[in-house]
């Protein structure tokens, strides 16, 4: 294409470059609360030309912008600043994922793209919860991305980090603004427009997509609210299967936090000892013990004719009550779980039966076993701590024989060096376990980080040791930049320790 042309007096015209469900919609959402901005589908500026099986942008009507229909009525209402959303497509075969947005140098210095990353596992939830299950769409759509970002002149690019946008909207609005030479204004930060009232549409039917139709419930999130919500809850619809996409997008995604993606390799890398909690950090606790309660509970009923209903609640306050001291009496694991049948029996009036109660126990304890299933990148993580050299301890509150166990039925016993429960050392995490192993192992807290899944039980008790913590928060953003930093997979630890390939954002 030619050299763009525009007078200085003209908005300027802005890409926001992503891909379907990386929350392009929140951002156009705020951009068009500003009086100053119009806010548009890039489908105004660029129609999709070309055969049916194929698909190309059209940048032609970049070459002189202020004939267009849209560019006028900006120039009438004084607003500063075109924003073009441009989300790269998902239907392969018409090869809308591996399009060149910006093909030719001019595009980028023009249009000066805004390039919105979001976590894959988080991305690929929101599209399964609307039926696009293709892997091989998203991965593809990460990595043109990407290269797009990657091919562009540095100075006339910047990126957005969706994680952060919802940690510290204002901030990082803020930011992207002045990048661009924008006046920033307080009222983007509270959505008052009603959704889609305020965007620019290329026509009544695709202004009727976004506000009547909302195809498979694209925006719902979005539509919803009135101002940025940091913790909405994902749909949890990925397997163990499923969360392995990252594998191939990870090292892309956390490009974007390359400060302090470089920050926590480097603490990582100096601890002699790296710590883990065990049950839903390593492995999927709460779904095995889940399948076994449900067989004991459904043979109770069998039994003695009892709904399931009244067991399970029976059995939920049974289980409040006596898991209070963190396992820290010194019981064995059956003797716990005696304890607990016993009096969901007694609390229910049912015949105390010894011979049926061991028969329980035999019954939760092989249904528990068969149903262990290690975390998405649990064995991954522990391979690569032991290739580094590193010592390997799991902390954790429960019976220590049942720990055992579970870490021998897991395979993962030759990746760990030492094992310390509350049963073993007879103190809770919240008491003072923390400090016991250390002085069991011989070292100081600034020789060991630890990951676990428990705000109040790993990284509370953990920071105020002086232990360098990281959560493992599966419901919840990644956040690298916070204390402690969060993550949401394993898999993501991973490749922080991991060094296979270089991160190309600075």
């Amino acid at each position: 294409m030619s050299k763009p042309r525009s007078s200085s007096q003209d908005p300027q015209i802005r890409f926001l470059v992503a891909y379907p469900c990386s929350g392009s919609t929140l951002l156009m959402r705020s951009f068009a609360e500003s009086l100053l901005c119009g806010a548009i589908s890039l489908l105004v500026l660029m129609s999709k030309v070309g055969s049916r099986d194929s698909f190309s942008p059209d940048c032609s009507t970049l070459d002189n912008p202020s004939y267009h229909s849209v560019f006028i009525n900006e120039v009438k209402l004084g607003q500063q600043v075109l924003i073009c959303k441009e989300e790269v497509g998902i239907d392969g075969q018409k090869r809308e994922r591996l399009y060149d947005l910006c093909s030719d140098p001019a595009v980028y210095v023009m249009v000066r793209p805004i390039f919105l990353s979001r976590d894959p596992v988080r991305v690929f939830d929101s599209r399964k919860n609307v039926a696009w299950t293709d892997t091989l769409s998203l991965i593809d759509c990460y990595t043109n991305t990407f290269h797009m970002l990657h091919r562009a002149p540095s100075y006339a690019v910047s990126y957005l980090i969706h994680e952060r946008l919802i940690q510290d909207h204002r901030t990082e609005i803020k930011q992207i603004f002045a990048r661009r030479g924008v006046r920033f204004a307080e009222i983007m930060l509270n959505l008052k427009h009603s959704f889609g009232s305020s965007f620019i549409f290329l026509s009544d039917r695709e202004g009727s997509i976004y506000c009547k139709e909302k195809p498979l419930g694209l925006f719902s999130t979005v539509e919803a609210s009135s101002s940025v919500q940091p913790d909405v809850p994902y749909h949890d619809l990925l397997s163990n299967t499923g969360k392995n996409i990252q594998e191939n997008v990870d090292f892309l995604y956390f490009c974007c936090w390359r400060d302090d993606f470089l920050r926590l390799r480097t603490i990582l890398t100096e601890k002699i000892w790296i710590g883990f909690d065990l049950d839903d950090t390593l492995h999927e606790f709460r779904r095995s013990s889940g399948t076994a309660i449900d067989k004991v509970l459904a043979e109770i009923s069998k039994q003695y004719g009892t709904p399931i209903v009244a067991l399970k609640n029976e059995y939920s306050r049974v289980l409040k009550v006596k898991t209070a001291n963190a396992f820290s009496d010194g019981k064995t694991s059956f003797d716990y779980l005696r304890e607990r049948f016993t009096s969901v029996l007694a609390r229910l009036s049912l015949p105390r039966d010894d011979q049926f109660i061991a028969k329980l126990l035999v019954l939760y304890e092989n249904t528990l076993m068969m149903s262990l299933e290690l975390k998405c990148g649990a064995l991954d993580i522990l391979s690569v701590v032991k290739a580094m050299g590193k010592k390997v301890v799991v902390i954790m509150e429960g019976p220590q024989d049942a720990q055992e166990r579970t870490i021998q039925r897991l395979g993962i016993e030759d990746y760990i060096d030492f094992v310390a429960t509350t049963t073993r050392f007879r103190v809770t995490k919240t008491d003072g376990l923390f400090s016991r192993v250390l002085e069991h192992l011989g070292i100081s807290p600034g020789d060991i980080a630890y990951i676990g899944d428990n705000e109040e039980r790993d990284m509370k008790p953990t920071l105020a040791e002086g232990i360098f913590p990281i959560h493992l928060a599966e419901t919840k953003h990644v956040s690298l930049n916070t204390i402690p930093p969060r993550i949401n997979t394993l898999r993501k630890l991973q490749y922080i320790l991991s060094n296979d390939r270089p991160l190309l954002l600075s």
